[in-house]
């Protein structure tokens, strides 16, 4: 008797049917397990970009290792590589916004830059590491290493949106606009135009 009708045979048993049921829910948590563990179960960005992200077992060279890990780490966290900032001068040579671009084309390949921030970005996620702490982590190390001597209208953007020092740029922003009355300098005694001189004030005074 084959497996499928010893199956059917004995659906309407009460220990056959018991074993069923056990079997399916096993069967049903073990899938939802594997789902919660991949990139696409964190919603529709993380899948999609995950999607972008080539395949790392195309590269199966033994010299390729690291190359494949570091697509491994972008595939499995891609919604925090789109958060990064590759600075190795991509944003420019061909027009990436963030990291997660560097690995939907071979792009990361050649680039010991890309790969290492990935890696990076991976490790630091699984210790529980968030954005904010990523994104210092990255920067500080590889900011540095920027090969252009000003930055690209990319570049400026992520510097405007990074999470780490957001209450340093609030902070600058309120302080040229806090709604306070200006206070003068400690060494004017009154606020006078025409460069605001207390002598060119005094000279003025003379002239009458």
């Amino acid at each position: 008797m084959t497996s499928a009708k010893f199956w059917q045979n004995n659906a309407k048993s009460g220990i056959i049917g018991c074993m069923a049921k056990h079997f399916t829910l096993i069967t049903l948590a073990f899938c939802a397990s594997a789902l919660m563990s991949s990139p696409a179960a964190w919603g529709e960005e993380g899948g999609s970009a995950s999607a972008k992200v080539l395949d790392p077992e195309q590269f199966k060279d033994p010299t390729q290792i690291l190359i494949k890990k570091g697509y491994l780490a972008a595939k499995t966290v891609p919604d925090i590589c789109a958060k990064l900032f590759c600075y190795c001068g991509c944003d420019i040579t061909d027009k990436h916004s963030s990291l997660l671009d560097c690995f939907t084309s071979d792009h990361g390949v050649g680039c010991p830059i890309c790969i290492e921030e990935a890696l990076i970005a991976l490790a630091m996620h699984k210790k529980g590491k968030d954005i904010c702490e990523i994104q210092f982590a990255v920067d500080k190390r590889y900011a540095k290493q920027y090969p252009f001597d000003s930055p690209s209208e990319n570049l400026k953007k992520y510097n405007s949106e990074r999470l780490w020092d957001a209450d340093k740029r609030q902070s600058k922003s309120q302080s040229k606009d806090n709604g306070k009355t200006p206070e003068l300098k400690k060494n004017k005694k009154s606020g006078n135009c025409c460069g605001g001189s207390d002598e060119h004030s005094k000279d003025k005074k003379d002239a009458k």
